[in-house]
């Protein structure tokens, strides 16, 4: 299996940033993430390359052989980091 690993970007001007990893703390998810401020030299980096416009920003970043190759998370896995905030309830 690859490995894979969820980065998300925020900005600390942010408030939705701040409640996400506020409510990512509190369910004890944040270590599951990689977080990176928009302000640092490895945020400004992914901005520049992704061409990132909004925060927060959820990134999956896969680690192989050849390198690493980055892209935003899918519907469902944001689903699937807001669920581990607690904001989130499965519908079944």
């Amino acid at each position: 299996m690859v490995p894979m690993e969820k980065t998300l970007i925020i900005s600390d001007q942010c408030s939705a940033c701040k409640a996400l990893l506020e409510a990512l703390k509190n369910q004890g998810a944040l270590d599951k993430y990689h977080v990176v401020n928009i302000a640092s030299p490895e945020g400004q980096d992914i901005v520049q390359k992704l061409g990132l416009t909004a925060v927060p920003e959820c990134l999956v970043v896969v680690k192989d052989g050849s390198g690493e190759m980055a892209r935003k998370c899918s519907k469902e896995e944001i689903i699937e980091v807001l669920k581990e905030a607690g904001g989130v309830k499965d519908r079944t």
